[in-house]
């Protein structure tokens, strides 16, 4: 229900600090040039999942990410199926088993 383009300023400053702590030469123009960029991701279908969604697309990237991997092309392992809600419910469900 966030919207993340409303952390873009926050963002902005985060990254030019770290280039400022670094003594690199960047701007504060230069910094606002950086395309900001928003994925679609999965979202909650309610305010319990959260651990379970962080918990289930670590364990999704573990398994499906190649060994060298490189941004080009990025995110060529993860295409717009390979998150589904079954297969979180089914990773909830082993977790429960777990207790």
């Amino acid at each position: 229900m966030a919207n993340p383009r409303r952390l873009e300023p926050e963002i902005r400053r985060f990254v030019l600090d770290i280039y400022k702590t670094g003594d690199r030469p960047e701007t504060k123009h230069i910094v606002s040039q950086i395309p900001f960029l928003v994925p679609k991701v999965p979202q909650q279908r309610d305010g319990n999942e959260c651990g379970f969604f962080v918990l289930y697309f670590i364990n999704l990237f573990l398994k499906q990410a190649p060994d060298n991997f490189s941004m080009e092309g990025y995110p060529y392992f993860m295409k717009k199926d390979w998150f589904s809600f079954d297969g979180l419910d089914r990773f909830h469900e082993g977790l429960n088993s777990l207790n």
